[in-house]
């Protein structure tokens, strides 16, 4: 036979509890239904038979209650029985105690009624154990077949007519009570097995539920905890350090540079360093701190228990020393450090993501201060930081109240003096601080990833300044320059999104350029050139900012399709003075006029710039000699002039389409 599944052994056991359970209670009516047919019997049968008979079934009685309590004692140590011989004894014993009224007690054949009433009681007494022994065939034959087939063979075998008739309805009787057995039988197993069946599907509920768990709060590379159990495992430690008077720190890190190791070695050699960091921090940690992933390179630690903040900072600086050996990565030894940002919770009301927070705010300072070091979060960084929310926030009111608006500095022409071009620059209507100018804003929105809604915003808005300029006639070689923040570059078709905006406006594309700096086309120069190139098809004019400042300007000219270098403030200010500065920009002019391109110098502000400037061959300027970024009113009426003298020889330029194609890379 086949092993018996595990399940349904548990069906089994149960069947017989339920058995055993159902005879204990069964035993109670024993006493009274002996009594009763010994009193109806009365001086029919003599009392001494009748005193047998009694004693035949009591002893019966003891012997199920007997094996009954001896099972349930042994379940209760431990034991597990799918079959209990013993009860099926106490069962056949019993039939056949109660059966043994129609031989030993039997009354005499003027009592025929008698006979029919110990017939009764035998029927109600098989009803019984049917009921009790529900869960358990082999019980319920092992009493029923005994008791009803002995009074069969007594009636059948009698000479009264009528017994003999008693005799032949037995069996009819129990023919039928096996039936209904059966169906109740099944119904009572089944209930069973839907019982344990519900269990284990709760279990394996529970189990699939504690995995799946443990699988979201666990970090799948390293098995350390992930943000979600670190959240959850730090605001019960603020609230027992707070119950206890004790402090709870937190440490904050990544590794400088790693992103170095992932394009070199690849994202592979990546996981198995941070595997490898993870290991080796976990070294330098007490037994109850817990270490943590969030994701990429950024790890943190959860101390708990402190005795003082210094504390705090010695497991740091233990954590920045263990980096002190390299790592062996696919055979190569790789030197990383890490950053390391420390926040305890000084304030008491300091939750699980304020300690979170602080520790980023001085991770990121370490990073700012060189990297490889640690920053403890203080009261003044905890004003800073405060401030900086506030001004985060400031500008995002800002932007939703129409605050934030380009100003234009004008572009002259070296030769003629004309203003042929604007830079639209970003200025913040502050409703109490007045104007501000870009270093007050631009920086914290570069670090908050606002400055992409606020280039769009500069963008939209100069493109309207633009269509106004058109209006009033000012000729579409007139450029309104905007610049693209290495953010706004680095989204997905900034140029379409560009187009878009021309299109929406009716602006002619030959009036707008771009301004582009080095970082924002570096991390990927062959799709910058390819969304320039679309520009270019377009009629939108592009221009290289900051020339000179960066690492691969040279590069910058060689590979993307330009048609103007801004030279940088930096090498105008000095211009005349310095005699490197001086020969920068002369080279710089000489090199751009030979590649064909226009040179614009940033920062004008003094006569004899611009002299060296027409010398050598720079042929536009803007600074303040001419004037600071203005707003649209002010450069209308700069421009004014020009528009009248120029009424009197419209430019032959043709109108351009507003309707905007873009070419495929």
């Amino acid at each position: 036979m086949p092993k018996q599944a595990p399940g349904a052994a548990r069906v089994h056991v149960e069947c017989l509890d339920q058995a055993n359970r159902s005879l204990l209670r069964g035993v109670w009516l024993t006493p009274p239904a002996v009594l009763i047919l010994v009193w109806i019997l009365g001086d029919s049968v003599p009392l001494v038979r009748r005193l047998l008979w009694a004693a035949l079934v009591c002893i019966a009685t003891t012997g199920s209650v007997g094996s009954a309590l001896l099972y349930q004692r042994r379940r209760r140590a431990g034991h597990s029985y799918t079959r209990w011989p013993l009860g099926i004894a106490a069962g056949l014993y019993g039939g056949f105690a109660w059966a043994s009224v129609t031989v030993v007690a039997l009354p005499g054949t003027d009592h025929v009624e008698l006979r029919a009433i110990c017939a009764l009681f035998a029927c109600g007494v098989s009803s019984t154990n049917m009921v009790g022994s529900a869960a358990r065939r082999s019980n319920f034959y092992a009493f029923q077949l005994p008791l009803m087939l002995v009074i069969t063979a007594v009636f059948i075998g009698d000479e009264d007519r009528v017994t003999r008739l008693l005799g032949f309805a037995v069996p009819i009787y129990l023919i039928t009570v096996i039936l209904l057995y059966h169906e109740v039988n099944r119904v009572v197993v089944n209930e069973i097995r839907l019982k344990y069946s519900n269990e284990d599907l709760l279990a394996d509920l529970s189990a699939a539920n504690e995995r799946l768990t443990a699988l979201a709060m666990r970090d799948s590379l390293t098995g350390l905890a992930n943000r979600t159990a670190l959240v959850e495992l730090l605001e019960r430690a603020v609230v027992a350090a707070s119950r206890a008077g004790e402090s709870v720190g937190v440490l904050y890190f990544d590794l400088d540079r790693f992103k170095n190791v992932n394009d070199s070695l690849g994202h592979s050699a990546g996981d198995e360093l941070l595997v490898q960091v993870a290991q080796r921090v976990q070294r330098q940690l007490r037994d109850h701190d817990v270490l943590a992933r969030l994701g990429g390179d950024e790890f943190v630690v959860l101390l708990d228990r402190l005795a003082d903040s210094y504390e705090a900072y010695l497991i740091a600086e233990r954590i920045r020393t263990a980096f002190s050996q390299p790592f062996i990565i696919v055979g190569r030894r790789i030197h990383v450090t890490p950053s390391v940002g420390v926040a305890t919770n000084l304030h008491k009301s300091d939750g699980a993501e304020e300690l979170l927070r602080h520790a980023d705010a001085a991770q990121y300072r370490a990073k700012e201060s060189g990297r490889n070091r640690v920053e403890v979060f203080d009261i003044d960084f905890r004003v800073a930081l405060a401030r900086r929310i506030d001004d985060e926030r400031a500008i995002v009111d800002a932007l939703a109240a129409g605050q934030i608006v380009p100003f234009f500095q004008p572009q002259i022409d070296l030769l003629t003096g004309r203003i042929v071009g604007a830079e639209a620059l970003a200025r913040w209507i502050h409703p109490s601080r007045g104007v501000l100018g870009a270093p007050h804003f631009i920086p914290l929105a570069e670090e908050t990833g606002l400055i992409a809604q606020i280039d769009e915003t500069i963008i939209a808005s100069a493109i309207r300044a633009r269509v106004q300029l058109e209006e009033l006639g000012v000729d579409a070689s007139f450029r309104i320059w905007c610049n693209v923040s290495p953010r706004q570059f680095g989204r997905a078709a900034p140029v379409e999104r560009l187009a878009r905006f021309l299109e929406r406006a009716g602006c002619d594309p030959r009036g707008i350029g771009v301004e582009i700096t080095e970082t924002a086309v570096l991390a990927d120069m062959d799709a910058a050139a390819n969304e320039l190139a679309n520009a270019r098809r377009m009629g939108i004019a592009v221009a290289l900012d900051d020339f000179g400042t960066g690492h691969s300007s040279l590069t910058m000219l060689r590979h993307l399709p330009i048609d103007e270098v801004k030279i940088d403030q930096e090498f105008v200010r000095d211009l005349g003075v310095d005699p490197t500065d001086t020969a920068i920009v002369e080279h710089v002019a000489s090199l751009a006029a030979d590649l064909g391109l226009t040179v614009v110098a940033e920062g004008v502000q003094l006569e004899s710039q611009v002299a060296l400037l027409t010398r050598f061959g720079c042929h536009r300027a803007q600074g303040f000699l001419y004037a600071p970024a203005i707003p649209l009113t002010e450069l209308i009426q700069r421009i004014q002039p020009e528009l009248v003298a120029d009424r009197a020889q419209p430019s032959l330029l043709p109108k351009m389409p507003t309707k905007l194609t873009i070419s495929p890379g």
